[in-house]
């Protein structure tokens, strides 16, 4: 960039810790980007002004658009009219509800019945068929009719394979004009309400009020179009279930009733049949008669094993609780205790202990044949018993038998009636949902109501002028902002020597401020400097001469080089303005045009050429016959002269080093006109020969590369280069930059007199 930010070294505080003082620097970003705009108003402030009166012209160009505005309110509260429920339900009031209801409003369906409600297929605002051709010139200035037709279309991809039919065009215009329609409404929800803002725009306020209108009213219209059409299909279909459900509950009843009668099941459709009721009786026979069975064999069981033994056999009595054993048992007693008397009294062989044994076996045998009477008894019945058992459980199975397939049966039947009270049941609710639909019909109300009607606006809303004048003016700015700061990138001279010294190295010898209009209309830069002593111009070149005294102080560097990179730098206005300050001072100084190409210092210095340096060179003059002397500052001149030989072999020569060291001797100043660097050969092998040479750049042109590439080659020719002057400087801008020299010259102007 042509600004080039100054080095700033840290300060240290003592110990050696490094300090960086973060206001200072944004301070300095902040000058240093102030400068820069500053620098750049011209061009911000015409960008901003074409860009705001462009802005101005299309806004007083378009058409003022009309916004009307009505206010929908969705019902979140409902009427309980009935306790059934709706057929169609009714809105909720989340946001997913509202963003489809606009998502309705905003169909090209709903769109499609405004369009035929306001027949606005032949308004020439939504069909563009029917408008009057437009203005010419705003025809000319789109850009988009540049583009051939065909060439738009096969780009945009939008080019028909086939021609359309007058049907198919004429779709084609509705679906734009319902297009056009849906652009110009807006709906969107208000905040966190249940309320819905619906805005028509329009160039005409009172078709804007009333398509608004007519769109709030047509949107409960629709609704209640759509719950009439709920109502009838539901009512349709109802009708069409109720019959099928009819006949089903009719088929269903008549299966149950034959199924009944068939099976011989009760009329109550219970399991209680009288099969089931002989199966309980037969049962608890059975039951009995198996536990008199085992009761019998119990005691059968019990008497055998009695019976097997014999010291058992009179415990049948008590076991059986038969009264003769009981009685023989009680006998068989007495009788033992009377064998045990005799046996005491009379000893074991005694007829009466004989006959009392007879006795006792009398009575054993009577007891044992009892016995055998009343097992065989016990035999009997329990043959007995287990017949009855087992012709009770014949009787059991064959009846369980038949009780199954009876229970099966109820089973089915059961099934059966089931069906019959399902399907009943079914056909009795769908002809009350049937009653409840129709009735319905006469109740229905819409989910939303229109809260706010759509006044006719009495101002437009569209175009906002102001704000597009407001918008207009700071974008432009920023383009002029962007512009400027484009131009700073790729500006890319320097602007101050202390940034080419930073670049170099080499040392800054100062400024030299460009001369105004009028100052260069009345003569030369070498005239000026005689002219207006007391100008900033006079005041720089005099700062050079001073500089290049310090630089000197023994005087013995005589010979001045002024050269540049390229042609225009001002090197020669500068030579010759500067060695007449130094011969107005007193000085002998002589300066020499060694430009043999162009040729043109002796004009600047009001002087004449017949004679010059090449005529020395070439051996045709002396110096004496060739030095002019300027008749306002006693200035010595040796202008170019007239030849055409190589000038490089002319200042390369030996006469050119014996002419310069001649002058030396003869001079306190002898001051050398350059040809630039960069341009032709002769400034290097001037170079050589100079003590000191003046390398001038020209501010803000000369390129940064080319000032640094002339600069190199001057170097490597071996010129000792005392430092760069910059010239035609603007001071007035110089002043804008954040350099340590700007405000050089321009800051103090009221010390200098131009």
């Amino acid at each position: 960039m042509a600004t080039q930010e100054i080095q700033e070294y840290p300060a240290r505080r003592p110990g050696g810790h490094v300090s960086f003082n973060i206001s200072d620097a944004a301070v300095n970003a902040v000058r240093r980007t102030a400068g820069m705009l500053w620098r750049h108003k011209l061009l911000i402030g015409v960008t901003m002004l074409l860009g705001t009166g462009a802005a101005v012209g299309i806004a007083f160009q378009l058409t003022p658009l009309y916004t009307a505005e009505t206010l929908v309110m969705l019902e979140h509260r409902k009427t309980s009219v009935t306790k059934f429920e709706e057929v169609l339900g009714g809105l909720g009031a989340d946001m997913s509800v509202m963003q489809s209801e606009v998502a309705v409003l905003k169909s090209p369906t709903f769109a499609e019945k405004i369009v035929d409600r306001l027949n606005l297929v032949n308004d020439p605002e939504f069909n563009a068929d029917l408008r009057p051709p437009p203005n010419p010139l705003l025809v000319y200035l789109n850009p988009r009719n540049w583009i051939p037709d065909s060439w738009r279309d096969t780009l945009q991809g939008n080019r028909p394979v086939f021609e359309l039919t007058e049907e198919e065009k004429a779709k084609n215009r509705r679906t734009s004009v319902v297009n056009a329609v849906l652009d110009n409404l807006n709906v969107r929800p208000q905040g966190r309400s249940y309320v819905l803002s619906v805005t028509f725009d329009s160039e005409d306020p009172r078709k804007a009020s009333t398509v608004v209108n007519t769109i709030a009213q047509m949107y409960l219209v629709d609704q209640l179009d759509e719950k009439f059409k709920a109502t009838k299909r539901a009512t349709q279909w109802l009708e069409e279930r109720i019959a099928e459900v009819r006949k089903e509950a009719r088929e269903a009843g008549d299966a149950a009733e034959a199924f009944r009668a068939r099976t011989g099941l009760t009329a109550s459709g219970e399991a209680r049949t009288i099969s089931t009721q002989q199966l309980a009786e037969l049962n608890t026979n059975y039951v009995l008669a198996r536990t008199q069975r085992e009761a019998a064999e119990a005691k059968q069981r019990e008497v055998t094993n009695l019976t097997r033994n014999q010291r058992s056999v009179g415990t049948i009595g008590d076991v059986l609780g038969n009264g003769l054993i009981q009685s023989l048992r009680r006998q068989e007693v007495e009788l033992q205790r009377q064998m045990a008397d005799a046996n005491q009294r009379y000893g074991g062989k005694h007829p009466a202990i004989q006959t009392l044994q007879s006795q006792l076996r009398d009575l054993q045998g009577q007891m044992r044949m009892e016995v055998d009477k009343i097992v065989q008894g016990l035999n009997n019945e329990v043959e007995l018993a287990r017949g009855r058992e087992k012709s009770l459980k014949a009787s059991l199975d064959e009846l369980q038998g038949k009780v199954d397939e009876q229970q099966k049966s109820t089973v089915t039947l059961r099934t059966l009636e089931r069906d019959a009270e399902t399907s009943q049941t079914m056909y009795e609710t769908l002809l009350t949902r049937f009653q409840e639909v129709t009735s319905q019909n006469d109740i229905q109300q819409p989910d939303a109501r229109v809260v706010s009607q759509a006044a006719i606006p009495l101002l437009p809303s569209q175009p906002n002028k102001k704000l597009i004048v407001i918008l207009a003016l700071i974008a432009s700015g920023a383009v002029g902002v962007l512009l400027a700061m484009l131009v700073e990138y790729f500006e890319r001279g320097f602007r101050s020597p202390h940034q080419f010294e930073l670049a170099t190295g080499v040392r800054g010898l100062g400024i030299v401020p460009m001369i105004g209009r009028w100052g260069r209309l009345r003569g030369s830069p070498a005239e000026y400097v005689i002219d207006r002593p007391l100008s900033s111009y006079t005041e720089a070149l005099q700062s050079l001469r001073t500089t290049l005294l310090l630089a000197n102080p023994d005087g013995r560097q005589r010979v001045l080089l002024f050269t540049s990179s390229v042609p225009d730098e001002g090197k020669s206005s500068v030579a010759g303005g500067f060695a007449r300050i130094c011969a107005n001072a007193g000085q002998r100084v002589v300066i020499v045009d060694c430009d043999l190409r162009r040729k043109g210092l002796h004009r600047m210095l009001g002087l004449e050429n017949r004679s010059g340096l090449y005529e020395v060179l070439s051996g045709q003059a002396a110096v004496q016959d060739v030095l002019q002397t300027d008749p306002r500052t006693g200035l010595h001149v040796i202008s170019a002269g007239h030849g055409s030989a190589l000038p490089q072999d002319m200042l390369g020569s030996a006469r050119m080093h014996q002419l310069i060291s001649r002058l030396a001797l003869e001079y306190d100043r002898v001051i050398l006109d350059s040809p630039p660097v960069l341009a032709v050969s002769e400034s290097k092998l001037l170079a050589a020969l100079a003590d000191q040479t003046v390398f001038i750049v020209r501010w803000g042109k000369t390129k940064r590369e080319t000032a640094m590439a002339g600069l190199k080659e001057l170097v490597e020719a071996g010129a000792d280069v005392v430092g760069v002057l910059f010239s035609q400087v603007d001071t007035r801008r110089h002043a804008q930059y954040e350099f340590p020299d700007s405000g050089r010259y321009h800051g103090y102007r009221r010390y200098y007199v131009n």
